[in-house]
């Protein structure tokens, strides 16, 4: 198709980066693959020396190419100082400049440090913004103990981010505490589109093989009720906390059963249930890349996310939710996480505590228990149902298509 309106797709990491793969990147590809599509693509991502593309995944970027897609990789400087992020930005403005002068006059960002880029390079270049996955990243910097307000990190990352909001043509977050903000506080004109982490609703799909077979090669007993945890210890997310959370609940039933999918290494995670006193026979750790990792959901019985609260953390759109309950699992969250609290009390999808203290586990464990006594499949359809209106793909595609309509057909 001829005048397809040209779109640079503005990563501020890897192409295959988990993150982007498992989300935005649905988006695109579909529009890749659709002949009729309205848009054509160059992508500028900042690739890690440390993770080479596999076999596979240069075969992938081959078809991408094949096409119409365009990707330019440049070398991600590792480390927070302020220095290599402005090496960082520097190159990627070079790319950007080039493009522009080639005829891409708008550009799509995933998350907000890479919109924040993006702000930088489309005020001179004049070009229209969209920022996906939008959310306060200074925000969790400050809740997460990486900055403090004095901080030049925050300072500067802070400013950026009002100022890249108020500048864009179009806003994708996923709640309405983050529409809010835009509108009432920022005083954003950008055209908001809600847009929570999108979850692949074909491939996260519950399946008794998978779960049958999975239990079976980590030697997990098919009478035992599995908690299923697939992440990451610290940073963003509760660390020795986690570890006790398991210890009060196990104490609660013989039954349970701890699922971990980690990039951390056994060792790691052995130290962390070693503190709360755990035994390993009590929790079971494996490793998954993104291809298999939906064979691991069926395994579980009830799901965990691992969020602490912090009043930034109303501003998140966990992926993991969305996968969950497509996958038929309910799930524990802290209260003021996102929309997830309110949807697990309000749609009957999850347990919500008001943190992850001995106390309010201990009080969470009757309506955990009574989630897993219900009947399996009927609660399978059920928290898949709710999965597909809250975070299904096939249903927020259209909203990403409205997104994109607005960025380059409202001039």
């Amino acid at each position: 198709m001829r005048n397809r309106r040209k779109i640079v797709i503005f990563l501020y990491n890897r192409l295959f980066d988990q993150v982007n793969q498992s989300n935005f990147w649905l988006y695109i590809k579909d529009l890749l693959e659709d002949k009729n599509s309205h848009y054509r693509f160059h992508v500028v991502s900042y690739e890690d020396p440390a993770y080479p593309l596999t076999d596979e995944q240069e075969a992938l970027v081959e078809y991408w190419k094949s096409l119409g897609l365009g990707w330019t990789p440049l070398t991600w400087h590792r480390g927070k100082e302020l220095g290599k992020k402005f090496i960082d930005l520097f190159n990627g403005f070079m790319v950007v400049t080039k493009l522009r002068i080639h005829g891409y006059k708008y550009i799509a960002t995933l998350a907000s440090i890479a919109g924040t880029y993006a702000y930088v390079y489309s005020v001179p270049l004049r070009m229209r913004l969209f920022m996906y996955s939008f959310e306060p990243h200074s925000e969790y910097g400050l809740d997460s103990g990486w900055w403090t307000k004095e901080s030049r990190q925050y300072k500067i990352t802070h400013f950026l981010e009002e100022k890249a909001a108020k500048s864009a043509a179009v806003i994708g977050s996923g709640t309405v505490f983050m529409q809010e903000r835009l509108e009432k506080v920022w005083k954003s004109k950008a055209k908001f589109v809600k847009l929570p982490t999108a979850a692949n609703d074909e491939k996260f799909v519950f399946n008794e093989k998978d779960r049958t077979t999975v239990r079976k090669e980590l030697n997990i007993p098919e009478d035992a009720w599995v908690l299923y945890y697939p992440g990451k210890f610290g940073d963003l997310y509760y660390r020795e906390e986690f570890a006790w959370m398991y210890k009060w609940l196990k104490e609660e039933d013989e039954r349970l059963h701890l699922l971990i999918v980690t990039p951390h290494t056994d060792a790691e995670v052995k130290t962390l249930f070693d503190v709360a006193g755990v035994p390993p026979e009590d929790y079971t750790v494996t490793h998954s890349d993104y291809a298999d990792i939906h064979k691991y959901n069926s395994a579980g019985d009830f799901a965990i996310i691992s969020v602490p609260p912090g009043p930034s953390k109303k501003f998140t759109s966990s992926i993991k939710v969305g996968e969950y309950l497509c996958s038929g699992l309910p799930f524990l969250v802290v209260r003021g996480v996102s929309e997830d609290y309110i949807y697990a009390e309000e749609r009957d999808v999850g347990v919500v505590v008001e943190d992850f203290s001995k106390e309010e586990i201990k009080k969470a464990w009757p309506k955990i228990r009574e989630y897993l006594t219900r009947d399996d499949a009927a609660l399978r359809r059920h928290c898949r149902e709710v999965g597909l209106e809250y975070r299904g793909y096939s249903r927020l595609k259209l909203r990403f298509a409205q997104a994109l309509h607005y960025l380059t057909e409202t001039e």
